[in-house]
């Protein structure tokens, strides 16, 4: 028991665990001003602007924060990560993200919107996935590049008046189907992402550069 209490304080002064509580808060405080409300932005549509759900935004520091607090102050040593270290990345990212959806879901029931409580969960598993992908390609300190690239695109193009096209999950209700395979197919991919060896990307990444530099 004691090695196991003191393997998990390592594990969490290493990947700054205690940052990323830090930064739930600050996405907790930001969802609460947030509320239950609409967000107006700018995009590439006939009316020059879209409005989404508030949560269409609010999940994304949550995702972040919990693909992120997976880089490590080892990080060069966990390249030969052995099962045992993966299987308790996946434990810290499952965690992390239950912990996340019960944050932000909360402070959307309290809100006064349940059905927006569900959009968050969703959205939430679909930017995860994002973010762990982005994670592996990227470095986990940049596990936030593909869920801001995905918002804006989806923000610009993603709605066509008054109505999102289908690919525009995390604007869709709650009770959209599709939206809710995508999201899980996304958080699978990002999972899967996380259990294969960083060198397996790493050589992919390699030699798409290569092969580009020479064309």
């Amino acid at each position: 028991m004691a090695d196991l209490l003191a393997n998990t304080l390592l594990y969490s002064r290493a990947h700054h665990l205690p940052q990323m509580l830090i930064g739930y808060a600050a996405a907790t405080a930001i969802a609460c001003w947030a509320g239950s409300g609409d967000i107006v932005l700018p995009a590439a549509n006939s009316r020059g602007w879209s409005e989404m759900a508030s949560v269409a935004a609010t999940t994304i520091p949550f995702a972040a924060f919990a693909a992120g607090s997976l880089h490590s102050s080892m990080g060069s040593l966990e390249q030969a990560a052995t099962q045992r270290l993966v299987r308790a990345e996946v434990v810290h990212v499952v965690l992390s993200l239950l912990l996340a959806a019960t944050l932000i879901s909360t402070v959307t029931v309290v809100a006064g919107s349940v059905g927006g409580a569900f959009e968050a969960i969703r959205n939430l598993a679909l930017y995860a996935g994002l973010a762990l992908v982005s994670g592996r390609l990227f470095g986990r300190s940049l596990s936030w590049i593909l869920p801001i690239a995905d918002f804006i695109i989806v923000d610009f193009w993603g709605v066509d008046g008054a109505h999102p096209h289908w690919w525009a999950w995390q604007f869709q209700v709650y009770d959209n189907g599709g939206s809710w395979i995508a999201a899980g197919a996304v958080l699978a991919a990002g999972l899967a992402a996380l259990t294969l060896p960083p060198r397996i990307f790493g050589l992919t990444i390699t030699r798409f550069s290569s092969s580009t530099s020479t064309a």
